[in-house]
């Protein structure tokens, strides 16, 4: 038996560890909030940490994914790394991201009374809200990263856990998060009773956090355990869970709460997309409503790319185009650059498509052979040709389905009458970089609306108005799913929306 000694900017642990013993597996054991964004499949590259000691030689993977500066200063892949005797280990930590807890709801009548939590379970973060059911107001908020992201960045790594780690594991990781999250802002309320939550999420998020299998949501048919539309059989400080209803295996009770803050339902043509992990869109035509989820990943959130990050300080937010052809960015919080977020990139290839570093097929044209990428100003911040590739791939999915749904009503994006775009991507990106690259129909652009975290919105709505539960339920049980795995239209859209140009 051998020892593993953990540094953190927090904390300094000593755990044993065993001949063979995966590094990131022991991370994970002791560390719950360390990543492992491709669920230990040495493809991300995403869970850089410093190592010193015995341990096994550097790997294939690690060689393509690490720098020879990254090498040399002794940096390795934690899922990549096997201990071999006594080693130290130090968490490369990003710090706190910014993490979208605000919403734009319309006016509503509220009917309830007491206090309660308005809850979004994402599959990258967690908001949890204490609202005061009589007035709305927000009386104290946590916002944290999903305690299952070191499982995997998305929901189909999440769902293999299940089989690996146990089922049981990933629910109870969600489910003593968000009691933690709750009991803080009871302490700093100083409330003592709350008399029910609002839980909202994807259909695998409510699964995970209900104890539910989600292994058929991976495979055809997509079999459902549950819709949902009931209480939990968990409580939330220690008062009943109401969970929204789900449309389907993808398109869960994140959109019909989006929806429902987006007020789609109530005037003209309405398109929404809620941009995250998991690109989930709605289209309301002739009081029909039409959704369908893509798998965009997690590329517009930073995780995949080589120097991706959250919208952190030091990320690199906006990129642009001076008059004297300079290249200008801005960082979050102005701090010195470490990385780029999902805007940033976006800003970043719409730059590379004008000063034609980069082609309509995305392909990168560098003066210098030997460069690894495009540098942003002096920043030392470069993109790659393995980045471009990761979010022409997300940008695809994402324009692919907008337009399928489009088709599939036989109307276009000019008889669209409003875009509204939510989730914390859509916040923070320049919607003309958005179409310039082809993220959407750039007939949208002056359409676009931004409403926030809209599934955290309906959750508020549906926690201090009760009747709005069964008007969302039969909402979600008239919706229709369009299954873009199965769509030829769809894979048409997407080989199409590859380049990178406006449609």
């Amino acid at each position: 038996m051998f020892k593993l000694t953990i540094h953190s900017s927090s904390r300094q642990l000593h755990v044993p560890a065993e001949y063979g013993q995966s590094v990131g597996e022991l991370l994970q054991q002791h560390i719950p909030a360390f990543a492992l964004p491709c669920a230990g499949n040495h493809t991300c590259g995403k869970c850089r940490v410093k190592i010193k000691g015995s341990v096994s030689s550097l790997s294939e993977s690690e060689k393509q994914l690490l720098s020879e500066k990254e090498i040399t200063d002794g940096v390795r892949l934690a899922c990549a790394c096997a201990i071999t005797g006594n080693a130290t280990v130090s968490l490369q930590e990003e710090g706190p991201s910014k993490i979208i807890a605000w919403y734009q709801i319309p006016e509503y009548e509220r009917t309830e009374s007491g206090y309660g939590f308005a809850v979004d379970i994402g599959t990258t973060t967690v908001a949890v809200q204490v609202i005061d059911r009589a007035s709305g107001a927000v009386l104290a908020e946590r916002l944290a990263e999903n305690a299952q992201r070191g499982y995997g960045a998305d929901i189909i790594s999440r769902i293999e856990a299940c089989k690996t780690a146990g089922l049981d594991v990933l629910s109870d990781r969600i489910a003593d998060q968000l009691e933690q999250m709750a009991q803080e802002c009871l302490i700093e309320t100083g409330i003592t009773q709350i008399e029910e939550s609002v839980i909202t999420g994807n259909s695998t998020m409510l699964h995970l956090y209900e104890g539910l299998d989600p292994a058929s949501l991976a495979v055809v048919p997509f079999a459902v355990q549950s819709y949902f539309g009931c209480q939990s059989r968990r409580t939330l400080a220690g008062a009943p869970v109401y969970l929204p209803r789900c449309i389907g295996a993808y398109v869960g009770a994140d959109i019909i709460c989006a929806i429902l803050s987006a007020d789609l339902m109530h005037s003209g043509t309405q398109l929404l997309a809620d941009i995250g992990t998991n690109g989930e869109m709605a289209l309301v035509h002739d009081g029909k409503l039409l959704c369908c989820s893509t798998a965009a990943g997690p590329a517009f959130e930073g995780a995949g790319l080589s120097s991706g990050m959250p919208a952190a300080a030091g990320a690199i937010r906006a990129v642009r185009l001076e008059k004297d052809a300079s290249i200008a960015y801005e960082t979050v919080q102005d701090a010195p650059a470490v990385g780029i977020c999902g805007s940033g990139i976006l800003d970043a290839l719409a730059v590379m498509l004008e000063t034609e570093v980069m082609d309509d097929s995305g392909y990168l044209e560098l003066e210098d052979e030997d460069a690894e990428g495009w540098e942003i100003d002096t920043s030392g911040i470069s993109i790659t040709q393995k980045d471009i590739r990761q979010i022409q791939l997300a940008k695809s999915a994402v324009c692919g389905g907008l337009l399928t749904l489009l088709e599939q009503e036989d109307i276009s994006a000019d008889d669209v009458s409003r875009f509204v775009v939510a989730g914390g991507f859509g916040n923070t990106m320049n919607h003309a970089s958005a179409a310039k690259i082809g993220l959407f129909p750039a007939e949208l652009q002056h359409k676009t609306a931004f409403i926030g975290n809209g599934a955290l919105g309906g959750a508020v709505m549906l926690l201090t108005n009760r009747s709005l539960r069964a008007q969302t339920e039969q909402l979600a049980q008239q919706a229709e799913e369009l299954s873009l795995s199965t769509c030829a239209q769809f894979m048409d859209y997407y080989i199409d929306c590859m380049a990178f140009e406006t449609f």
